[in-house]
């Protein structure tokens, strides 16, 4: 079978399309994939990509082929030159390229528009299209202080509702999406397409045995952008500086400086520790050295509706998780009982989950109840194994 793969991110950017992609080919399909210039979350395209340079690439047996794209940039306005710049070079390429695979796949993160592509070439050529709903749309739009009543959010209502509905193929990563899309867009999408997402490779394998410590180690992994909410863990940690805990930030975006800067108004440099965005395979050592794994997020509809891929990865090596979250998050922590949760945007909420965290025993049973519902639900193997079947029948091929 020949797929050809659309969305925005793919390598070196962190997204686990990447995986998909190569898995895929391991399993003895051909590859296109049709994405834009690695940028992501920094906005700043590196060196070997800027004049034209390396938009063709083989990597894994994917063929790769780049697409023209303005570097992100802070604020609404940067954001939609860099979404509208992939959404217009890709759908000029993909229009333009040879036709000769056999079902389209869209990775969909925000926003919508990067699928758009996809959608138009369902409607210049008979090839099937499935989409990989990872974030609903327009509600993501009330996350960026979009509120429904505008002109914007109208058009972004109307353009979402086209693009999954030319879809042949919706499957979603969050049990909530199902609702959204039927009640929001009048699209019934059944139970079967529910596809979670699943951890990175690396972290399928056990962790380093971690070295008791006086204090407790909290980690977060992960973007630090404004719907991350990693304030309110910075402002907890204020709450709890008396007690024995320490807090380590790993990752970058958008609200980094500023929650260092948040950290350093609170004098909690002995307390907090930064570590900037690192690569990949670095992260299980920093896995290795928590106690709990940190997860938060905004108090808004579509981020409570949404299950970030982080929890997999936490669950995945065994670690308790504590999250300042709401929605789909809580209650896939609530069903493994693998972690704890306060309400969103509440520092104090938090504080007092981390509290009743430290005076527990049972945070190595947490860790291995959220391995085994990972193991049940989670696995690469559990996802590829259905996307491959969903996608040969998509494409007549089974």
């Amino acid at each position: 079978m020949k797929i050809l793969v659309i969305c925005q991110h793919y390598w070196p950017e962190n997204f686990r399309v990447t995986e998909i992609c190569e898995a895929l080919v391991e399993r003895g399909h051909e590859v296109t994939a049709l994405v834009g210039l690695p940028n992501y979350p920094t906005g700043i395209i590196p060196e070997e990509y800027k004049h034209g340079q390396n938009r063709v690439q083989e990597r894994n047996g994917v063929h790769i082929r780049r697409c023209f794209e303005i570097g992100r940039r802070p604020g609404k306005v940067g954001l939609a030159i860099n979404y509208v710049s992939y959404m217009t070079s890709a759908s000029i390429k993909a229009l333009l390229a040879k036709r000769d695979y056999d079902v389209i796949y869209a990775f969909s993160t925000s926003p919508v528009l990067m699928s758009l592509p996809a959608a138009l070439l369902r409607c210049f050529t008979r090839k099937k299209y499935m989409i990989y709903v990872l974030d609903i749309w327009p509600a993501c739009l009330a996350a960026m202080n979009v509120f429904e009543g505008s002109f914007l959010y109208a058009f972004m209502k109307r353009v979402s509702k086209w693009v999954y509905k030319k879809a042949d193929t919706l499957i979603y990563s969050s049990k909530r999406f199902q609702g959204y899309l039927q009640e929001v867009h009048g699209i019934s999408v059944p139970d079967e397409c529910y596809m979670p997402q699943f951890a990175d490779d690396i972290f399928e394998m056990d962790l380093p045995q971690k070295e008791p410590t006086e204090e407790k180690q909290l980690v977060f992994a992960g973007n630090i952008g404004k719907v991350q909410a990693v304030e309110v863990l910075i402002q907890a940690a204020e709450l709890l500086r008396d007690e024995p805990v320490h807090w380590h930030i790993v990752g970058d975006g958008s609200n980094y400086e500023s929650c260092m800067q948040l950290a350093q108004s609170l004098h909690l440099e002995d307390k907090v520790t930064f570590y900037g965005r690192k690569p990949l395979e670095e992260m299980p050592k920093y896995y290795a050295m928590a106690d709990a794994m940190l997860v938060s997020m905004r108090n808004d509809l579509s981020v409570n509706d949404t299950l970030p891929g982080k929890v997999q990865s936490y669950m995945a090596v065994g670690k308790p998780v504590l999250g300042s979250i709401a929605g789909e998050t809580a209650y896939v922590l609530d069903r493994a009982q693998c972690g704890l949760c306060a309400p969103p945007d509440d520092p104090e909420a938090f504080a007092q989950v981390v509290r009743e965290f430290i005076r527990r025993d049972d945070a190595a049973q947490m860790g291995k109840n959220g391995k085994e519902y990972y193991q049940k639900h989670f696995t690469k193997k559990i996802h590829m194994d259905k996307l491959e079947k969903m996608l040969l029948q998509l494409a007549g091929k089974e």
